[in-house]
């Protein structure tokens, strides 16, 4: 454990192992927070995360090992925080657990620690513009979150993103391949948003009056207007494959017949891929940058 920031305000960051949480760390860090990073594994803070997230173990003051779904192991995680930032959720995990069990009842059980130990802010990563996606079983989760931070009397802020720059690394990915595949026409609209520009949010929404913050980055795309920047940063000409919506609903149908949080997941993107999704521009992260150092760096 250090002692770099003794003046700082100990904040609680769940979820400090994913895209958002890694860069959160780090900009608490930077900013003097004391940072208590609640994690499974204290080994992973070591390591460089997926899509140029960074490596964080150095940027903790403290780390918790806990269990986000057993609500009996969170009691010493958060005890003596003035704050916690949670971005918890499924998103590359294979254990089998669903939306339910991670976005909704881990979050929940942290609301209703944070709220017996008396935490003065809590700050919840969400999902922009909920209504469009509504039914969804990963919308619902979050959602029930957002439900239970109003009824419990803490001080809260909801950040809402627009959508990640991890999910635009898949563009690139595909582009390597030599072809990208879009939804439908790909001609939905969206503003993704670095998740260091996120982690910037969620360290102004700690001393923030405001109940909901949107969170989108500078540039608005199409989908196939980012799949050809993909190719654009290669240096190659765009092959792009319209991928018709029945299908891709068939495809998650099936995903789902064989696993449950993968099949919601692949619900999750194919109904993304249809609905506009930009939020207030706060991000000042680009694009095109974020492929061109992804390509540098593979």
């Amino acid at each position: 454990m250090s002692d770099r920031s003794p003046g700082g305000k100990r904040v609680l960051l769940a979820g400090s192992t994913g895209y958002v949480g890694r860069y959160a760390v780090a900009e608490l860090a930077a900013r003097g927070y004391r940072v208590r990073a609640l994690t499974r594994s204290a080994e992973r803070l070591g390591e460089a995360g997926p899509f140029d997230a960074p490596a964080v173990r150095d940027r903790c003051d403290e780390v918790a090992v806990a269990e986000v779904t057993d609500r009996s192991s969170l009691a010493p995680a958060v005890e003596g925080v003035e704050a916690v930032v949670s971005s918890v959720g499924i998103s590359r995990q294979r254990d089998g657990l669903t939306f339910d069990q991670v976005d909704h009842r881990a979050n929940r059980n942290l609301v209703e620690a944070s709220r017996e130990a008396g935490v003065g802010k809590f700050v919840y990563v969400s999902l922009w513009d909920p209504a469009a996606v509504a039914g969804l079983e990963i919308v619902r989760a979050h959602e029930k979150v957002v439900q239970a931070l109003g009824e419990s009397g803490l001080a809260h802020t909801i950040v809402r993103p627009s959508g990640y720059f991890s999910d635009m690394g898949v563009l690139l990915d595909m582009a390597r391949r030599g072809r990208s595949f879009v939804i439908g026409d790909g001609s939905n609209r969206m503003n993704p948003i670095h998740g260091a520009d996120v982690a910037r949010v969620c360290a102004d929404a700690i001393d923030s009056t405001e109940p909901e913050i949107g969170a989108g980055g500078p540039d608005v795309f199409t989908q196939r207007e980012a799949a050809e920047l993909a190719f654009a940063v290669l240096g190659r000409e765009p092959r792009i494959t319209e991928v018709p919506i029945w299908l891709c609903r068939g495809l998650a149908r099936g995903i789902g017949l064989l696993n449950r949080q993968f099949g919601d997941l692949a619900d999750f993107l194919v109904t993304a891929g249809q609905v506009e999704a930009v939020a207030p521009a706060v991000g000042r992260r680009r694009l095109r940058a974020y492929f061109e150092e992804l390509n540098a760096a593979s």
